[in-house]
């Protein structure tokens, strides 16, 4: 039988522009668990094209890189509101 080999080149930034916001997030995510990045300092900026998105995400960027000061409390609210989502 015979064997076939494909090669695909594609660019970095060619690849990044093509990921959604959430794909980007899950590879700077898989960069830090395979020590390609020391750590995510939460000075990612995804912004959306028309601004309405950037709130969200740097709430989310400050709860991502805050862990560790929160108190009980503002887990407890953080897990309930999870616990709501699909």
């Amino acid at each position: 039988m015979a064997d076939f080999s494909t090669y695909i080149d594609v660019e970095p930034s060619e690849y990044v522009s093509e990921c959604s916001r959430s794909e980007i997030i899950e590879l700077i995510e898989i960069l830090i668990e395979e020590g390609h990045l020391d750590s995510f300092n939460g000075k990612v900026k995804l912004s959306s094209k028309d601004g309405i998105d950037d709130e969200w995400y740097e709430a989310l960027n400050k709860l991502h890189r805050s862990k560790m000061v929160l108190t009980k409390e503002d887990e407890d609210i953080i897990f309930t509101i999870s616990k709501k989502l699909p």
